[in-house]
């Protein structure tokens, strides 16, 4: 990725962020808008939260109806304003899904917070690559979506007001999924080795929770940490599902005690 954007390491954060603020469902295609549009554009258009939104939702594909909500014609408006001054042509991608998401993980409430993060950090990766703990990527990352979405979930339906902010639990996806990747890499490329600070970073932050950690703990298997929740994801993904059971100190101890 960072050969993709000419070492532009601001880039390659932008495109691992939007892939994760896209979770499973909506990754990949959020990366596909994150690459379809040019940084140097995120960078000039980052000063008002309205102008990113529009190019969000724009190559995402959520404008391409017609609406009578105000908002919604608005960003249509910028978005194709955005184009021609930049002289480029929409992007086709995957088509983003709703279905099977709470309404707080909904492409539209993820897209805008995604802004917001751009819209509040013009400079963002050289302050996530100095962040040492949990408690100061909360502060960084600290951002709602905007006004609109605080009373919608989508175009055209109001909803009751609630304020749409990124969540403690997703920032420490971001930390496991971006952040720490992300450092370890930079610092790679330098020459540096920090491996043991960031295992020590993810030491900090809570356990994932979903089905696979869940099944671990009902074995009897509880981590206290994403370093030790990773750790089973890793165990699932290497012997699990490639059934080497017998080459695991786990696999053995739990067939052993199913006798």
């Amino acid at each position: 990725m960072l050969e993709e954007t000419n070492n532009d390491w601001e880039a390659v954060l932008f495109c691992l962020l939007a892939k994760n603020f896209g979770l499973n469902t909506n990754g990949e295609t959020f990366l596909q808008i994150a690459k379809a549009l040019p940084f140097t554009i995120i960078r000039k258009e980052s000063f008002e939260i309205e102008n990113l939104e529009a190019l969000f939702f724009g190559v995402s594909g959520l404008l391409d109806n017609e609406k009578e909500d105000v908002y919604f014609e608005d960003l249509k408006f910028r978005f194709f304003y955005l184009l021609h001054k930049y002289q480029i042509e929409k992007p086709i991608v995957s088509p983003v899904q709703f279905f099977k998401h709470r309404p707080d993980n909904f492409p539209t409430i993820r897209l805008s917070q995604l802004a917001a993060v751009y819209y509040k950090h013009q400079n963002l990766f050289s302050k996530i690559i100095r962040l040492k703990s949990v408690e100061s990527v909360y502060n960084v990352l600290s951002v709602s979506s905007s006004l609109y979405w605080q009373n919608h979930y989508q175009f055209d339906k109001e909803s009751l007001k609630k304020p749409k902010l990124l969540s403690k639990t997703f920032i420490d996806l971001i930390i496991v999924n971006t952040i720490i990747p992300l450092q370890f890499a930079y610092s790679n490329i330098n020459g540096e080795i920090i491996a043991e600070d960031l295992i020590d970073f993810m030491k900090e932050v809570a356990s994932e929770k979903n089905a696979i950690v869940d099944k671990f703990i009902s074995f009897g298997l509880k981590p206290k940490n994403a370093f030790e929740s990773q750790t089973l994801l890793e165990l699932k993904n290497e012997y699990c599902n490639q059934k080497k059971c017998l080459q695991c100190a786990i696999g053995v101890e739990l067939l052993k005690n199913n006798r």
